[in-house]
């Protein structure tokens, strides 16, 4: 019986997408990414050369944001033993950051620019809700 609930369940399914959503000769979906709800947020994260790096700037408001995400990150960095270069610049923080160790961009780099911006998100986010570090 529940074999044949789920068959049925299957094919209606299946009936009601095969209407919605293009498919090619075998059946799988063509649509374009134009028609997919869910987008890709551009990253503010560029590369740069020699040695290859992942690179971001980082604007605050003020010091206390600044000095705020930076102790966060340090305390990140301290954590996942993968480091940054990090140049500060009033109330600007660049950071680089590559494995030395092939002079390249690994997934520990990229890992690791995803967690600077989860800081500098919250940091933000807090920051606008009046809570300070």
């Amino acid at each position: 019986m529940l074999h044949t609930l789920m068959k049925d369940y299957l094919h209606e399914s299946e009936t009601k997408s095969k209407g919605a959503v293009p498919r090619d000769l075998f059946g799988r979906i063509t649509e374009s990414v134009d028609d997919v709800p869910v987008q890709v947020e551009k990253s503010e994260w560029a590369v740069a050369d020699q040695p290859e790096r992942l690179a971001r700037k980082y604007k605050f408001d003020g010091t206390s944001t600044r000095n705020w995400f930076l102790r966060e990150l340090l305390e990140d960095e301290g954590n996942n033993g993968h480091h940054g270069k990090i140049t500060i610049t009033g109330d600007e923080v660049m950071i680089e950051v590559w494995t030395h160790e092939v002079d390249a961009i690994t997934e520990l780099d990229i890992e690791y620019a995803g967690r600077c911006d989860d800081i500098y998100g919250d940091v933000a986010l807090l920051g606008e809700l009046g809570y300070g570090y």
